[in-house]
């Protein structure tokens, strides 16, 4: 399936429907080795997670980027209820931002809303919301049992 993106100001919301329950989903969120599997933009040729999945735990995810370079970005997990909800705030570089990730069970899928704001302007909303329905796409693939 398909992300649908919504920009609005400082703010992006992409949601996505899995097919797989709220747990699998969820648990792909949590450690360090499942998010190196599918998160990064398309052209990313490697991710490196460093993170303590609880609140007030922090992470760092350095991407390797095709033609650009590494890029980090740093975060602080404010909330998590499992397998409901993750909200963390996010350093970019030019800004810091917040995410809230739910997962809604519905039936034997998922439907992910991510919703992150504080951009200081619509360029970098757009830019990030590619790499994060690219980064959605990856997920759906490792989900699948695809290889990525």
């Amino acid at each position: 399936m398909k992300s649908a993106v919504k920009i609005s100001g400082n703010q992006v919301q992409i949601t996505r429907v899995f097919n797989a329950s709220r747990e699998r989903v969820f648990a792909a969120w949590k450690t360090p080795d499942q998010v190196e599997r599918w998160s990064g933009c398309k052209d990313s040729t490697k991710v490196e997670v460093k993170m303590d999945f609880r609140v007030g735990g922090t992470f760092t995810q350095k991407l390797h980027i095709r033609n650009v370079g590494e890029y980090t970005i740093t975060g602080t997990y404010d909330e998590i209820v499992e397998p409901e909800k993750i909200v963390y705030h996010v350093n970019l570089g030019p800004a810091t931002t917040t995410v809230t990730i739910e997962f809604v069970a519905q039936g034997n899928q998922t439907k992910v809303i991510l919703t992150q704001v504080g951009f200081p302007d619509e360029n970098l909303s757009r830019i990030v919301s590619e790499g994060t329905t690219e980064s959605l796409e990856r997920l759906e693939q490792v989900l699948s049992g695809q290889a990525v």
